[in-house]
C-alpha cells in the first residue's frame, strides 16, 4: 500500500465530508452537558471507517467480516448521531458486530462462556471509549498513542495483524487530529468515529492477546488503554453506587471535571491523558511479568483517580 496515496485519498474524503456536513448542517450544538461552546461539525470520525474500507479494497477484502462489522457499526452510529435511537438497538448492533469479529478471527470456537464474557467486555469497553469525543483532541491524541504502541508490538514483539491496517488507521487519526486537536475544533468525531475506533483498538488488542502463547496468555495488553478504562470504569461505578442511571448522559468523567469545573484547557487534559498512557505503554515492554505490571498499573491509576476527586471535593468544601 502506498501510504502517500492513502493520506491524499483520506484527506480528500474528509474535506468532501466537511463540505457535505456544512451544507446539510450536520453539527453538534452545545447543550448543558457539552464541554464546548461553539457549533461544530459532527461526524468527522467517519474517516476511521473510510480508512478500514480503503485498506479492505487495497487488500482484496481479506477481512470480509471485519469490513461487514465496521460497516454495520458505522451506519448505525452515524444514524444515531443524526437522530438518537434506542439504546437497545445500539447495543444489539454492537453485540452483533463483535460476534462477527470473533467469527472472522476464529474465536467462535471457544467455550460459550468465554464468548459471552469476551463479547460483554468488548461492548462495555467500546462504549467507554465512545465518551472520549467530548473533549477536543482527546480521541485523536489517545488513539494515536495506542495505535503507535500496537504498531511497535506488531513489529518488535510478534506480528498479529497486517501492518498496513494499523498504519492506515494512524494516517486517519493524524488527519482527524489536525482538525480536532485545536482550541476551537473544526470537527468532532461523533459516534461514527469513536465507536468504530474503539472497536478497532479492542480488536487489535484482542488479536495481540490471541497471538500470545497458549500457556501464558498475555491479557496484560489491555493496559494499553488502561488510563481511559479506569476513568470510564470508575465513573460508572461511582454513579452506580450513588444510585444514578448509568445509561443517562452525563459529564462526570475525570477529564470532564478537569475541563468544565477546574477550567483546565482541553488540549492540556488531552495531552496529559495521552502522555500518561504513553509512559505506561513504554514501560510495558521493559518488564518481565507483564500481567503483574498490568495489575499494578491499574491499581495506581485507580488510586490517582480517587485522590483527584478527593482533593477536588475538599477544595470545593473549603471554598
Amino acid at each position: 500500500m502506498e501510504y502517500l496515496i492513502a493520506f491524499v485519498v483520506l484527506l480528500s474524503l474528509e474535506l468532501i465530508y466537511f463540505a457535505v456536513a456544512k451544507k446539510f448542517q450536520i453539527v453538534d450544538r452545545p447543550n448543558e452537558r457539552s464541554s464546548h461552546v461553539k457549533v461544530t461539525l459532527l461526524g468527522g470520525g467517519v474517516i476511521f471507517y473510510l480508512a478500514i474500507l480503503f485498506f479492505s479494497l487495497c487488500n482484496q477484502l481479506i477481512y470480509t467480516w471485519l469490513l461487514a462489522a465496521m460497516t454495520l457499526l458505522a451506519v448505525v452510529s452515524y444514524i444515531d448521531d443524526l437522530k438518537p435511537m434506542s439504546s437497545i438497538i445500539r447495543m444489539l448492533v454492537q453485540f452483533g458486530a463483535v460476534l462477527m469479529l470473533l467469527g472472522q478471527f476464529g474465536a467462535l470456537e471457544l467455550e460459550l462462556w468465554k464468548i459471552i464474557l469476551i463479547t460483554v467486555v468488548a461492548v462495555g469497553c467500546i462504549n467507554i471509549y465512545n465518551f472520549m469525543d467530548g473533549i477536543n483532541g482527546m480521541l485523536a491524541a489517545y488513539s494515536l498513542v495506542v495505535l503507535g504502541t500496537l504498531a511497535y508490538a506488531n513489529v518488535f514483539v510478534r506480528q498479529f495483524v497486517e501492518m498496513d491496517l494499523i498504519l492506515v488507521l494512524i494516517i486517519a487519526v493524524l488527519i482527524f487530529g489536525f482538525f480536532n486537536f485545536r482550541k476551537n475544533a473544526r470537527c468532532f468525531s461523533g459516534d461514527v468515529g469513536s465507536i468504530v475506533m474503539g472497536c478497532m483498538i479492542l480488536l487489535l488488542i484482542g488479536l495481540m492477546i490471541q497471538s500470545s502463547p497458549a500457556d501464558h496468555l498475555e491479557w496484560s495488553a489491555l493496559v494499553f488503554i488502561a488510563v481511559y478504562l479506569v476513568d470510564g470504569g470508575c465513573t460508572i461505578l461511582k454513579r452506580f453506587l450513588r444510585g444514578d442511571n448509568i445509561f443517562r448522559p452525563h459529564r462526570e468523567h475525570l477529564y470532564e471535571t478537569l475541563c468544565n469545573d477546574m477550567k483546565v484547557p482541553h488540549l492540556c487534559v488531552s495531552a496529559m491523558y495521552a502522555v500518561i498512557q504513553l509512559i505506561i505503554n513504554v514501560l510495558y515492554f521493559f518488564v518481565a511479568d507483564k500481567n503483574l505490571y498490568a495489575i499494578c498499573a491499574l491499581l495506581v491509576l485507580v488510586l490517582l483517580y480517587g485522590l483527584s476527586f478527593f482533593f477536588w471535593k475538599r477544595k470545593n468544601a473549603i471554598n
